[in-house]
């Protein structure tokens, strides 16, 4: 154990009774000893022990505080006593006298320990401080690292995501029972076909509002042309239109019209993938049984391009629009319009626009 004398103030003055501070070397050795032992326990393992946020500032240690405090030499004016009773006036007089006797011969010595002591103490405030403000920058650079991580890995788990949801609608169009084609005009399809044309008269007013959305398609498809009224409704957009009767698509050419003969749902399954910017689907709730829609809205998702438009036209109210609007968001579709519109008959119904996300 070291006793360190406080110095007097100045020259001259009474000197109060000098106050001792003890200083145990052997208990900070020991605490730091302790320190180090802790953190390493729980540094052990495969992960690296955590940052602390609440560690000490090194400018904040006892041990500098202690350095800050008492780096000044001993005061020559400080008290002297004797615990003798009558020698030690004495005592104490000759020790003064040698007390000044060495401090006048060793005054630069001590001048000089005293000015070593003062940079030493400012230098190692600088250095915990700088020490510090470094310590902190380095946190904050390793949890903006770790965000960072954060957010790439979210991203994977989501294209990870997208890249199952794409492969099992792959396997669901491939393993799923596919009807066969038709190609005579007496086939049930085509006689649905016929019949849902002459009762959906004015689709060409209820597809206007979203020909739009079409304009920057490079390619769209229209499954479900009937005579050409729905392609007549695109106005000016180039678009080819699929129809399951002969005598549709021969009306369908006789006006202008690119027009195909072929099952819809099959034509559409089989189309390469991301070979449509654009689709309007006409009369699905007469048209399509609403137990092939699942098939429906992944054979879209698949032929269309990402950014590309499908339009639905001719959906019932109630439960099938709300049946319809749950197997796009499934399919991650983005509903981009729904309005409701009367039909021939003056019954509501809905025209639906969805867009294809881009790929993730």
């Amino acid at each position: 154990m070291f006793h360190i004398e406080s110095p007097a103030s100045q020259p001259g003055q009474q000197v109060a009774p000098a106050s001792v501070v003890p200083l145990r070397i052997e208990e900070i050795v020991e605490r730091i000893r302790r320190r180090i032992t802790e953190q390493s326990a729980t540094a052990t393992g495969d992960h690296p022990a955590a940052l602390d946020d609440s560690l000490p500032a090194i400018a904040s240690r006892p041990e500098l505080d202690y350095l800050n405090r008492h780096w000044a030499l001993f005061d020559p004016l400080s008290e002297m006593r004797s615990h003798r009773r009558f020698l030690g006036p004495l005592v104490v007089r000759f020790r003064w006298r040698v007390r000044r006797l060495v401090l006048g011969v060793l005054d630069r010595y001590f001048e000089k320990e005293r000015l070593f002591l003062l940079e030493l103490v400012r230098f190692n405030n600088a250095l915990a401080e700088r020490s510090d403000r470094l310590l902190r920058e380095v946190t904050e650079r390793t949890k903006a690292v770790a965000e960072r991580n954060d957010l790439f890995l979210g991203a994977m788990d989501v294209r990870l995501e997208a890249l199952e949801a794409r492969e099992q609608v792959k396997r669901l169009i491939e393993d799923s029972p596919r009807p066969p084609p038709i190609e005579a005009s007496d086939d049930e399809e085509a006689v649905m076909a016929e019949m849902t044309t002459a009762l959906g008269v004015g689709v060409d007013q209820r597809l206007r509002p979203f020909v739009d959305r079409l304009r920057l398609a490079d390619r769209v498809l229209v499954l479900g042309c009937g005579d050409g009224e729905s392609l007549a409704a695109l106005d000016g957009v180039p678009a080819t239109g699929v129809e399951a009767s002969a005598e549709l698509v021969r009306e369908c050419r006789s006006r202008g019209f690119a027009a195909e003969l072929a099952s819809l749902q099959s034509h559409l399954e089989a189309l390469p993938e991301g070979s449509l910017g654009g689709l309007v689907v006409t009369r699905v709730g007469d048209r399509h049984p609403t137990g092939l829609w699942p098939r429906l809205v992944a054979a879209a998702w698949r032929s269309l391009q990402p950014g590309g438009v499908v339009i639905f036209e001719g959906i019932p109210p109630g439960g099938t629009i709300v049946r319809l609007r749950w197997l796009l968001a499934r399919q991650r579709f983005v509903i981009l319009d729904d309005r409701e519109v009367a039909n021939a008959c003056g019954e509501a119904e809905h025209v639906l626009a969805a867009g294809r996300g881009e790929a993730t």
